[in-house]
């Protein structure tokens, strides 16, 4: 979709997931980056990894992290946060990933439709995975195409 002044089909996000010791990389789309949406992605992480400790490096989230709601949710989910300095998200892990992922699905696209492009990253990222062995790692499960159901609370 070209960038213009007028966003007429509105914005879209990759709440993204990176594996560090299995090399997995997930995520989902979001049309907001609100608590409600974060819950349900780090429910669904929650599952892939039901029996183990949880750090997750939190980037990119300033309205968020400090929310009183989103912190009760990471304690009832046992998942420790792991916040990054200010302007210093080069130190997250996860950002190479995203640079790639840009690179081979983003640069020089003209997408009619948000449908389009998360089409090309969702594939990009199976494709990667696959190739880094991860293709059926509980965290692949992540991924999808479609926008994340939200429950109605």
């Amino acid at each position: 979709m070209r960038a213009t002044y007028h966003r007429t089909q509105g914005v879209e996000y990759f709440l993204g997931c990176y594996d560090v010791h299995a090399d997995c990389f997930a995520g989902v789309f979001a049309k907001r980056k609100r608590v409600v949406e974060l819950e349900a992605v780090f429910r669904r992480l929650r599952t892939c990894y039901p029996h183990r400790r949880l750090f997750v490096i939190l980037d990119n989230l300033p309205h968020v992290h400090d929310h009183p709601r989103f912190l009760r949710l990471l304690e009832r989910l046992r998942i420790t946060p792991v916040y990054t300095p200010t302007e210093a998200s080069w130190l997250s892990l996860i950002e190479p990933q995203f640079g790639v992922t840009k690179r081979f699905t983003l640069t020089d696209t003209d997408d009619p439709s948000h449908g389009m492009r998360r089409h090309r990253i969702v594939r990009y990222i199976r494709y990667r995975n696959r190739r880094a062995g991860a293709a059926h790692h509980p965290l692949a499960r992540l991924l999808t195409v479609r926008d994340i159901k939200l429950d109605v609370h």
